[in-house]
């Protein structure tokens, strides 16, 4: 056995040693809380949704004029100068509140990332740039949800606000898994995401992945559209409305496209599931975003349905919206893991010809299934 050279390269500029991202366990540790953490704040918005706390607090960005918001009824009655005709509880002020916290917090979070990879991690400039639009996304989402209280819960505002939110999510997977597998070459450059260089059977569930991923998100931004729109209650039960096979309102076909969306989301995750696990020499990572596919498409199938056969109580409709952002997440790395980046030395040695199912993208080191 050969002695193999140190993981660590020289920077040119500073002739100082570079510490590999995928060893910096705080980096990562960071950058799955903030995963986590806009996943809460997505649960948080549908909370704060559902429950009517959207002018908990009725300014912006601190809460009553305060930055610790008042949670006795009648420190809020009298500071009130909201939209609504009854002043909110106190638990609505709390939500609202907690909402806002995590955003700060998730904020925080990625800042210290950037701060972190741009002063150790530089020349890896997927990670240094994914983790920027992150921090660029999360201060745009910061600033439409202050527009939200300030033009009195505009339900447009709102659905592009839950928009990017998911778009945050997005960002933070990419920037994880670039992170997590990416390994750098002598010159200390970073190895290349392998865009085009998959094989044919990995390229036909690579497709139908980002597909699903693309449907998923679809039909999530539908259910906010027909809050929007007022039709989000409108159909009592499950899966047709009412009695009748074909809509026989406007509000009852907004609502019924999302269930049509919805079903189509459900057919394509687990084909997109079943064609990933039918993979040849993939990493067991990999294999359980598979799995928890079907596991969480047919949660969130199950959470849709017990809206009607709840009558659309509080719990429901908020975990309608967590779990079909938590599908959204497993489609995203499901596609992520298929593009994962790879060693240089095992691009190059294929002369830079295409990845083969007899030279595949092969698990890195200690994460074989």
């Amino acid at each position: 056995m050969t002695d193999r050279a140190p993981e660590t390269t020289v920077s040119n500029a500073t002739n100082s040693p570079i510490w590999p991202i995928w060893k910096d366990r705080f980096l990562l540790i960071l950058l799955s809380i903030a995963i986590v953490g806009v996943i809460l704040q997505i649960t948080l918005g549908g909370v704060v949704r559902v429950t009517d706390s959207g002018d908990g607090c009725p300014d912006w960005p601190t809460c009553f004029g305060q930055a610790f918001p008042p949670l006795d009824q009648e420190t809020i009655d009298r500071l009130y100068t909201g939209p609504r005709p009854t002043t909110p509880r106190p638990h609505n002020v709390l939500l609202e509140y907690s909402h806002r916290s995590v955003g700060t917090l998730l904020g925080l979070a990625i800042i210290t990332v950037v701060i972190r990879v741009w002063i150790k991690h530089r020349t890896n400039k997927v990670v240094a740039w994914l983790a920027t639009a992150e921090l660029g996304m999360i201060f745009i989402v910061g600033m439409l949800g202050g527009l939200v209280v300030l033009n009195d819960l505009d339900p447009a505002i709102r659905t592009v606000h839950l928009f990017l939110a998911e778009i945050v999510a997005l960002l933070a997977i990419l920037t994880l898994v670039a992170a997590s597998y990416t390994r750098t070459n002598s010159t200390g450059s970073s190895a290349p995401w392998i865009w085009g260089r998959v094989s044919d059977e990995h390229r036909g569930a690579l497709n139908l992945a980002a597909i699903a991923g693309v449907v998923v998100l679809v039909a999530l931004l539908s259910g906010s559209y027909a809050v929007w729109k007022e039709a989000g209650n409108v159909c009592g039960s499950w899966p047709f409305c009412g009695e009748d096979f074909i809509p026989q309102s406007s509000f009852a076909w907004i609502h019924m496209a999302h269930r049509i969306l919805s079903f189509a989301s459900i057919v394509i995750v687990l084909l997109a599931g079943h064609r990933v696990r039918r993979l040849s020499n993939i990493s067991g990572a990999l294999r359980a975003v598979a799995l928890g596919s079907a596991i969480l498409i047919f949660a969130q199938m199950m959470m849709g349905a017990a809206n009607p056969w709840t009558t659309f109580a509080v719990w429901a409709r908020a975990g309608h919206l967590s779990l079909a952002t938590l599908v959204w997440v497993d489609m995203v790395l499901m596609v992520a893991l298929l593009l994962r980046p790879v060693p240089g030395r095992l691009l190059s040695s294929n002369g830079g010809s295409e990845i083969t199912d007899t030279a595949p993208i092969a698990p890195i080191e200690g994460e074989r299934g």
